[in-house]
């Protein structure tokens, strides 16, 4: 019976063979372990990739070979919470109602497309499908479009408690700051950020800039407010770290001086001003032909104080446009890197084209530039008397 043994060992052995097959092919191979990093990205994105957009702190933004160098994008990265799938709502409130609020009277014209709230001090005036509006004559753009709800117009609700109140009644915003005494001015670019520039005539921005806010500091000085600037020389500066400057000196009020570029536009001149775009609102560069929107709807900083800094910016846009005679070229709003921090109001102030030539001559003299300092003091003195006549009738 010997020779069974071998005939029963090799049928064992063919036996436990198809087994392991047969598991083998019911259990997928593993894959071999990977080291964190070695293949996968960190979630931080290189200097000058694609992911990192770039952006001159002012204008449009549209600036080629005389733009200002890239700097870091002033504007907050998109979030799955920040970017709803619809876009929300507009919350409105009707002009009718709203001028009753304001204790100012409502008249309509142009067809029923046109509407004026007024007083006897100020006149706003408003048209349906259209952000831009006037402030007694100035140009003021609106965050959302004034529409039409069964024959009445209707504005933003935003629009009216940070834009209608403070132009038209500031006596009814809730919070109010104290008077200002500490004012820090921001001279734009700086070192290696040349800013704008006009190769032709050899001028740079950043020269100019510090310039007017040696001037402005001089003259607010001369008025007793304690001013702190944000460099007193040529050097490069962060967007954000002028806002913790400001911060850290306790200031009341913010504002960064810039001169502006639409190269190779040469013929646009004229002056500006930015306040820091809204929360839930498109900035006034994000509506233009083509552009993505840039809402934001997380207040930054800033935007606790956007009635104020929207009351400031119009102080120094008429004061500007009033001394300077320059064409009108709006209040804006743009997610700005240096107003994005600030813990009180703030803006920034365009006050000229630099590839403009006959309006970068005029910038390049000393006696326009003080003129350009004595407009943006007397912005400044005239918000400050609105803010002392407000505390005083609380």
């Amino acid at each position: 019976m010997r020779p069974a043994a071998p005939r029963l060992m090799l049928a064992a052995t063919i036996a436990l063979t198809a087994v392991l097959q047969l598991t083998a092919a019911e259990t997928p191979p593993r894959s071999a372990p990977t080291r964190p990093g070695a293949n996968q990205s960190s979630g931080a994105t290189k200097p000058g990739s694609a992911n990192q957009s770039s952006a001159k702190p002012a204008g449009s933004g549209a600036k080629q070979p005389i733009s200002k160098p890239a700097v870091k994008s002033s504007t907050a990265p998109a979030t799955k919470a920040a970017m709803p799938k619809a876009a929300a709502k507009v919350e409105t409130i009707a002009l009718e109602e709203a001028a009753q609020r304001l204790g100012v009277t409502l008249a309509a014209g142009g067809q029923g497309r046109t509407f004026v709230l007024s007083d006897r001090v100020h006149r706003f005036e408003v048209e349906v499908d259209s952000r831009e509006a006037k402030i007694d004559g100035l140009r003021f753009f609106l965050g959302e479009p004034v529409t039409l709800s069964k024959g009445k117009p209707q504005v933003s609700r935003t629009d009216y408690e940070t834009c209608l109140v403070p132009l038209l009644r500031p006596t009814l915003l809730q919070k109010v700051p104290r008077p200002p005494k500490v004012i820090v001015i921001d001279p734009g670019h700086g070192g290696v950020d040349q800013g704008t520039q006009n190769p032709q005539l050899g001028l740079k921005e950043k020269v100019f800039t510090l310039d007017v806010s040696l001037r402005l500091k001089r003259l607010l000085e001369a008025r007793g407010y304690e001013v702190v600037l944000t460099r007193e020389k040529d050097e490069r500066l962060e967007l954000q770290s002028r806002a913790i400057i400001a911060n850290r000196a306790g200031a009341d009020l913010f504002i960064s001086v810039h001169f502006n570029s639409l190269y190779p536009d040469t013929k646009t001149s004229g002056a500006e001003v930015f306040t820091f775009t809204r929360a839930g609102q498109r900035s006034d560069q994000s509506r233009a032909a083509g552009q993505p929107d840039d809402t934001e709807h997380e207040p930054a900083p800033v935007n606790r104080h956007d009635a104020w800094s929207v009351l400031l910016g119009d102080a120094v846009h008429r004061a500007t446009l009033k001394a300077l005679k320059l064409p009108d070229r709006g209040q804006k709003t743009k997610h700005l890197g240096m107003l994005r921090g600030l813990n009180c109001p703030g803006v920034l102030v365009e006050s000229g084209f630099l590839s403009n030539e006959a309006e970068a001559k005029k910038i390049a003299t000393p006696e326009y530039r003080q003129q350009i300092a004595e407009a943006l003091a007397e912005g400044v003195e005239w918000y400050a008397s609105v803010v002392r006549t407000v505390n005083a009738k609380r």
